[in-house]
């Protein structure tokens, strides 16, 4: 699980993403964790590529205040889990205007992440897709498939951190045990996943920079199903 943790003052920042290795152990996840001083540096990351299952965000920071670095994030159309760190409970209330996940409050306990890690670690697993690898079986999270590749009798399933999956099924099977609005059948080839969708052109560019081809005929109407959903997801939508 890739997670990022944004806070100003190095100490709490470092502490946090220690308390959050031992938590997420505890429930046998292994996080990758990434520590940002700067909510401008995390936004200019999320604008370019980066993508993280959960951002663990300060709320009192210097460049900017956390529930506006999380207003731009979803605005940039990052669709992943928030969870604010702050001293204050003035802003729980508009935390619910960025779709919040959580809000802790400062000093930072082992005890109160573990509440908010059970959480979203069980909503993640329930939003996997389990796959054979030889002897054993894989589950990745939706929010890690970029796009599914039919390729001759089986398919490719590709994921945001670089890594690609035989699956010997159709792509008409995959699509029906997906079945999750977030992913569109846009090619008679390609199952792509939305929230991974940087631009709609004549094809799909992905913010790995890759591109999905789009069934040409149906060229207005996929995009429309496209700019229909990312619209609803954004919070003012």
């Amino acid at each position: 699980m890739r997670v990022a943790v944004c806070d100003d003052n190095e100490l709490e920042r470092e502490m946090v993403c220690s308390l959050l290795d031992t938590v997420f152990a505890e429930n046998k996840v292994r996080p990758d964790l990434t520590g940002y001083e700067s909510g401008i540096d995390l936004l200019g990351d999320i604008r370019n590529g980066a993508w993280f299952d959960v951002i663990f965000l300060d709320i009192y920071m210097v460049d900017h205040l956390g529930i506006d670095v999380a207003r731009r994030l979803r605005e940039s159309g990052y669709r992943g889990e928030i969870v604010f760190l702050t001293a204050a409970p003035e802003f729980a209330l508009e935390s619910y205007d960025v779709f919040a996940a959580g809000y802790i409050l400062k000093p930072v306990s082992g005890e109160k992440l573990a509440r908010v890690v059970e959480r979203l670690t069980r909503s993640l697993e329930e939003k996997a897709y389990a796959i054979r690898q030889r002897s054993a079986v894989l589950r990745i999270p939706y929010t890690e498939i970029l796009y599914v590749e039919s390729s001759n009798s089986k398919c490719i399933l590709y994921r945001s951190d670089g890594s690609d999956y035989t699956i010997y099924k159709r792509l008409d099977e995959i699509e029906t045990e997906l079945a999750d609005p977030r992913f569109l059948r846009c090619h008679q080839s390609y199952l792509v996943n939305m929230d991974h969708i940087q631009s709609a052109g004549r094809q799909f560019r992905l913010t790995t920079g890759q591109e999905v081809m789009i069934r040409q005929r149906n060229l207005k109407a996929i995009r429309e199903t496209y700019l229909r959903y990312s619209g609803a997801k954004k919070p003012d939508a």
